[in-house]
């Protein structure tokens, strides 16, 4: 199983999220690869480009995790690299893909059980906690949209407000999908 909440966050919104989360639970930041089998910690959980949205600047992409978490590493052979395996005590935090005219829809999502030797296994008890507080302690920290499905930053609105445009996803053929059209 596993459990996620959509967002619609500019990087201020991203920042000040992440900095109470910070302050209040003491997450760590971990990059979603590395060039060795170590995990790199991050400062921000932005970076340049976009996934989706072909013309966008910035995104979120990285994996929100508490101090002393079991962080598994896979190997991606046709790209030379490693990344977070699924199966670690770990929040994927990814979208938030902005142009400056659109702001596609992230996620806050985590898997609650690993399968072992062919059975599915809950997770250890302190990561679902934790993971709960944090989810807890964001979805507090934003405003619900129920007509959005998600949760919004309040620089978000702002910026919506102004002419700014929500997307529920984008694709490099057709480009933004908007809420109303989805």
């Amino acid at each position: 199983m596993s459990k996620q909440f959509h967002l619609y966050l500019l990087p201020t919104d991203v920042d000040s999220l992440l900095e109470t989360l910070r302050t209040q639970l003491g997450i760590l930041l971990i990059q979603s690869w590395s060039s060795s089998l170590t995990p790199v910690l991050l400062e921000s959980a932005m970076c340049k480009g976009g996934t989706e949205l072909k013309t966008a600047t910035v995104r979120a992409d990285c994996y929100l995790s508490p101090k002393g978490a079991e962080i598994k590493m896979k190997f991606i052979r046709n790209r030379s690299l490693w990344i977070i395996d699924t199966d670690s005590e770990v929040i994927e935090f990814r979208g938030c893909e902005l142009d400056g005219k659109v702001l596609v829809r992230g996620r806050f999502y985590f898997q609650t059980n690993v399968l072992m030797d062919g059975l599915i296994v809950p997770k250890r008890k302190d990561f679902l906690i934790w993971a709960d507080k944090v989810f807890r302690l964001a979805k507090k920290s934003l405003v619900r949209s129920k007509a959005l499905d998600a949760y919004v930053g309040e620089s978000a609105e702002k910026w919506r407000r102004k002419g700014g445009r929500f997307a529920w996803a984008a694709n490099n053929v057709r480009g933004p999908i908007y809420e109303a059209e989805a």
